[in-house]
């Protein structure tokens, strides 16, 4: 596989990991299914990823951990971890559009 894809893939499963160990179901299985397709040759998972990093509302971009929505985070961390999961959100942005770029994979945004 090539390097941009693994590097893409790397990125996805350590935000899948943040979103899970504070609890998030819903987000996470859709990172997680990116990191299937983008494992099997499914190159319209490059897309789909930077549309999850780049969309609106129910995007990855658009995702918040807190307590009061029900996630498993101390209000004192919430503030740490949703700094680190904006960076990881940038880096699935960032590593989608090299992966596309070598890949050949047109991107609407």
């Amino acid at each position: 596989m090539k390097p941009q894809v693994d590097a893409l893939i790397g990125a996805l499963a350590q935000t899948r990991r943040l979103l899970r160990k504070h609890g998030e179901r819903f987000a996470s299985a859709r990172v997680e299914d990116l990191e299937a397709r983008l494992a099997s040759g499914d190159w319209t998972a490059v897309e789909s990823a930077v549309s999850e990093a780049t969309g609106g509302m129910g995007s990855l971009r658009d995702r918040g951990l807190s307590a009061a929505g029900g996630d498993a985070i101390a209000p004192d961390e919430e503030a740490a971890v949703n700094a680190r999961l904006e960076v990881l959100v940038k880096e699935v942005e960032r590593t989608a559009r090299e992966a596309a770029a070598v890949l050949g994979v047109r991107l609407i945004r």
